[in-house]
Parts: C-alpha cells; sequence; structure tokens
C-alpha cells in the first residue's frame, strides 16, 4: 500500500513538473512572439545605410513612429501621416538629436506616388525636413523644393488596425534634400521604406504589448 501511495506521489509530482514546463515554454513562445516588431523604417543616406537607434538593449526599442489623422478642408477630409526616425549615438530622440528625419504626406487617398512639395513651416502640407547636428552644437537642416518635386513617396498598403479606426500604411521613399541656409549642399535619400502595423506616436516601442 505505501509503495503504491510513493508511486502515485512520484507520478503527481512528474505530472506536475511536466505542465510547469510546458506553462513556461507557451509564455516563452508568447513573449518571442510579442517580441517581433510590427513596425519598420530603413533607408540610405547618400548610399549609405541609415537605422534609426536602438534604445537599450530592447530590440522593440527603436526611434522612430508614427501617427494617422486627418484635418477637413472646405467640408473634404484629408487623411495625413507624420513619421519621424531619429538616431543618434546616445539614443536621443529629440530635436537635439544627432540625424532626425520627418516625412509628411498629406490627403492620403489611396495606394499611389506623392510628390512631397509642401513646408515644413506649415502644418498640413506634405514635407520632408532632415536635421544634421554639426561638431559645434548647430544645426544644418536639409528640407525638400517646395512646389517642385524632389522628394517622393510611395505608398503602396494601408493595414487594417483590430479594434481601431486607424489605419496602418506601408511604403517607400527616395530623394534630395537640399541646405536651408546653402542648395549647392544637399542628401540623397534611397532605398527607404517603412512599415507601421501600429500608431506609436507618444513612444519608441515598435512590438504589440
Amino acid at each position: 500500500m505505501q509503495n503504491r501511495f510513493t508511486l502515485l506521489t512520484k507520478q503527481i509530482f512528474f505530472l506536475s513538473l511536466l505542465l510547469l514546463l510546458m506553462s513556461c515554454q507557451k509564455e516563452d513562445l508568447a513573449k518571442e512572439q510579442n517580441a517581433q516588431p510590427l513596425n519598420s523604417f530603413s533607408m540610405q543616406l547618400n548610399g549609405r545605410s541609415w537605422q534609426p537607434s536602438q534604445i537599450g538593449e530592447d530590440e522593440c526599442m527603436r526611434t522612430y513612429h508614427g501617427a494617422w489623422s486627418e484635418v477637413t478642408q472646405n467640408g473634404v477630409k484629408k487623411p495625413y501621416y507624420t513619421i519621424s526616425a531619429y538616431r543618434d549615438s546616445k539614443a536621443l530622440a529629440t530635436a537635439q538629436s544627432e540625424n532626425g528625419l520627418r516625412l509628411q504626406i498629406t490627403n492620403v487617398q489611396k495606394t499611389g506616388t506623392y510628390n512631397l512639395t509642401g513646408s515644413y513651416q506649415q502644418s498640413f502640407d506634405s514635407y520632408a525636413v532632415f536635421s544634421v547636428r554639426k561638431p559645434d552644437g548647430t544645426y544644418s537642416r536639409y528640407i525638400n523644393k517646395v512646389n517642385k518635386p524632389s522628394f517622393v513617396v510611395e505608398v503602396s498598403e494601408f493595414i487594417p488596425i483590430s479594434g481601431s479606426s486607424v489605419t496602418g500604411i506601408k511604403g517607400a521613399f527616395y530623394g534630395t534634400l537640399y541646405n536651408e541656409s546653402n542648395s549647392l549642399d544637399s542628401l540623397t535619400f534611397t532605398r527607404g521604406a517603412f512599415t507601421l502595423k501600429k500608431v506609436n506616436w507618444y513612444n519608441f516601442n515598435q512590438c504589440a504589448q
């Protein structure tokens, strides 16, 4: 009788241990799945790869984000997207970063090509602006040409977001931006690509939460 009791106790122990291990494996798998970024951003600047900074050791924390909104003009609703990306040796993601890019695409009604020919000084224009912090602490600002195509965004897909009226976006960009103070100084952007499956305007977490 005692041997049976001991055997039963061992079986219960090993079964409990097995269930615990399976539970831990499921939790680890869920964590791995959640850690896969939903968003992405990359580009080449003057032929060299440019990536937003990573914050600490967390692969989900990258210094870029996107937002969606809309403005009504003359009774017509015009959706627009704003994308910002930063690169800095200390992962600083503000106007004081070493590099910062901001793209705004307005009146995005369908997939296709959008020329950014507005001004960053106007709230609801389509524009591109890239800032560079110089060694003396001052900044150079590179902008698109106004009313003349020099920078293009190609919107290839709208991505539904479950439980939200906000729509994610996927696309590419390329073009030339010119020093605001010296038009002979320019930067070339190629192979720009972004996917925003979640809107994260208020943080830099690119993964599911």
